[in-house]
């Protein structure tokens, strides 16, 4: 899959008649941009959050409006519109709600950077130049209608997914499997690498979850001791780090995606009902 054609999926960049309508040099100019935010976001998250701590509105309000015409030069419009609408409703005698808003924010903003990274990632390390551009596909051959005349087999039952989820934190687990509670799998939770490595022994896995930070085996180390074992399952991560250095290093153990902390149930039904 192209870059392009990975861009285009991530539902929060609004880019495709933009796309259109860029030669190579705008094309070039916008891969930049992607890479300029994915570079300074861990920056701009930690001043946000250093004012967040402050409990100083105006500067939090004055930060979060400037990271907005990042968001437009990017393509992510409708975040900036939203979080625009947003801080013109919420007066500084709501520090409360408004803090709230921003943590939710920033954990959007770091998915998005994280996708942003998985669409530029290639061999390991991320893309600076644009591709170029590929000339347009054959015309594609004529519809066989016949086929419209066999009568459609009967759709196979959805066999259950087993998804093995790992975390030191219990809580942690607990949204996770909320979030999946009408999703068709089986999650098996636990709290430790090793607990994980001896499931492996008994049970059959076809997603891992693995949380990045835990203690003694952190979660790119059990990725490691999982392949190693001769296993090749999807692995998704779940972190609270955008950093680029910690998402190509994750990407390079294999990263099938990444879920945010703190969780949020629709980001996690999204990424990996993909998988199940």
């Amino acid at each position: 899959m192209s870059v392009r054609e990975k861009l285009l999926e991530i539902g929060d960049l609004k880019i495709s008649e933009r796309l259109i309508k860029m030669g190579q040099n705008q094309y070039d100019e916008y891969i930049l941009s992607l890479n300029n935010f994915v570079d300074t976001f861990p920056q701009v998250q930690a001043s946000i959050i250093g004012a967040l701590g402050k409990k100083d509105i105006g500067i939090l309000s004055e930060k979060v409006t400037a990271l907005q015409e990042t968001l437009v030069v990017v393509g992510a419009e409708d975040i900036a519109a939203e979080c625009k609408k947003y801080l013109t409703v919420v007066s500084s005698e709501n520090s409360s709600k408004f803090e709230s808003y921003v943590s939710y924010f920033l954990s959007r903003l770091a998915a998005l950077s994280i996708d942003i990274q998985m669409a530029l990632f290639q061999d390991g390390e991320p893309v600076r130049k644009a591709e170029p551009a590929k000339e347009a596909p054959a015309s594609p051959k004529p519809l066989d209608f016949s086929v419209l005349e066999k009568q459609a087999a009967p759709a196979e039952p959805k066999v259950e997914r087993v998804i093995l989820a790992v975390d030191d934190d219990p809580h942690c687990l607990d949204l996770f499997k909320m979030a999946l509670k009408d999703v068709h799998c089986k999650i098996i939770a636990v709290t430790s690498a090793p607990a994980a490595l001896g499931i492996l022994k008994k049970q059959k896995v076809d997603l891992f979850v693995f949380d990045i930070d835990m203690p003694v085996i952190n979660g790119l180390d059990l990725a490691k001791k999982v392949k190693d074992e001769g296993f090749h399952n999807p692995i998704v991560f779940i972190t609270g780090n955008a950093q680029k250095e910690a998402v190509v290093g994750a990407m390079k153990l294999g990263a099938a995606d990444f879920i945010m902390k703190p969780i949020n149930p629709q980001n996690v039904v999204g990424r990996i009902t993909k998988f199940v």
